[in-house]
């Protein structure tokens, strides 16, 4: 997010708080928000779309509707992390681990050699490695300062990338949760 942007937005959160209202840049509400999409990797190989049209919200399992935001409903990205479950078989029902967070140890060596990439409208708006992803001991949330934008109306994709010729284990359940934060820009 540019300088001005990050001032204009607090400006707005001011203004709005202090009037018990929504904070606005112009004639658009600023929301914090959390994206979250919980994935069983058993198994998985090449390239995967984890977010597709047939994505429902479902909640304990994804707060995404498909890949198509609503009219008048932007997303600027400002971090993401990824969360190793405990192995439990539902998605609804698993723990999420963030104390070891940074402990590579914890994840299977395809999915930690893997590409995150989110796409839309021919362009690539996030595209990193998953260690990348995997935080630290202080800020389990990776900041991405590109401030990437998915639009509304257009169709966008999220997909993981793994190397050539290996595969996520298939003998045990191996969950993952990826959570975005954003900011929604509502018109």
């Amino acid at each position: 997010m540019s300088r001005k942007s990050e001032l204009a937005s607090a400006v707005a959160t001011i203004k709005a708080k202090r009037n018990g209202a929504v904070p606005r840049v112009g004639q658009v509400e600023l929301t914090d928000k959390t994206l979250y999409l919980n994935v069983a990797i058993k198994g998985q190989a090449g390239t995967v779309g984890i977010v597709d049209v047939n994505t429902k919200r479902e909640v304990g399992i994804t707060n995404i509707d498909g890949n198509k935001l609503n009219a008048g409903r932007d997303y600027i990205i400002d971090s993401v992390r990824v969360l190793r479950g405990s192995g439990n078989a539902t998605l609804k029902s698993e723990t999420w681990d963030s104390t070891n967070i940074n402990s590579n140890k914890f994840f299977d060596s395809a999915f930690l050699n893997a590409e995150l990439r989110i796409k839309q409208d021919g362009n690539v708006l996030l595209d990193m490695p998953m260690t990348d992803l995997l935080g630290d001991t202080t800020n389990f949330f990776r900041s991405i300062s590109t401030s990437p934008l998915i639009r509304s109306n257009l169709e966008f994709e999220i997909e993981i990338e793994y190397p050539k010729g290996v595969s996520v284990t298939a003998a045990s359940d191996t969950n993952v949760r990826f959570e975005f934060r954003v900011h929604q820009a509502k018109r």
